[in-house]
């Protein structure tokens, strides 16, 4: 896995070439703005379901919600930071776990992470099996949004700060969650993925 600063961009000759092999486009958001609004329905059900998760573990979150009056401070001390901190920690966690489950993602020298403003991000050139590349979509989620919520209740540290951690996480894997519907919808059973820039190509039966 290798540093770089920018998600690289879509280099049309390797599309060319792609096409030319028999690989077919995936019909999918042509850009990150609209990748995000397409992408919001489901930042809502994942928000749904991550905090029916919290209501089950950690009761109090309704006396909270139910309060009629709240307000929001923002001091910038030690604390504070390390609340940010710990809060791009987790957003870098989440990518690592998609890098974790591309095949040989940690040693393959076609698989990169980088952060891009505020956002990190993990992008790969491998060419991935659609069971594959469903699972590495989807582990964040299930990891981080589903099953660290019951890992922390046992462990005495769900809190108002681990919940919302959680729920950052299940919104921002919304875009996780469409393309795994646009690989379900589109790219038939037993093909392979591959990425080139922010296009998507398959071809069934690659090997």
């Amino acid at each position: 896995m290798k540093y770089i600063k920018n998600l690289p961009s879509t280099d049309k000759k390797i599309s060319e070439e792609l096409i030319l092999d028999g690989w077919a486009r995936l019909k999918e958001p042509s850009s990150i703005t609209k990748t995000i609004l397409f992408s919001f329905p489901l930042m809502i059900i994942n928000g749904i379901i991550a905090m029916t998760i919290s209501f089950y573990l950690h009761p109090d979150m309704k006396n909270i919600l139910n309060r009629n009056t709240f307000s929001i401070s923002i001091k910038l001390d030690l604390v504070s930071l390390l609340y940010i901190g710990i809060f791009i920690l987790f957003m870098i966690i989440h990518e690592f776990i998609h890098g974790i489950f591309i095949p040989n993602g940690l040693k393959s020298d076609k698989v990169y992470w980088g952060i891009n403003g505020v956002f990190a991000f993990v992008y790969t050139t491998e060419i991935i099996k659609k069971s594959r590349y469903i699972i590495i979509s989807i582990m964040p989620f299930i990891l981080l949004s589903i099953v660290l919520p019951f890992i922390l209740k046992l462990l005495g540290l769900l809190n108002g700060f681990t919940i919302s951690l959680s729920l950052i996480n299940a919104m921002g894997s919304s875009v996780d969650c469409l393309n795994i519907l646009l690989i379900l919808k589109q790219v038939p059973k037993d093909s392979y993925i591959v990425s080139n820039g922010m296009e998507t190509y398959f071809k069934k039966n690659y090997y």
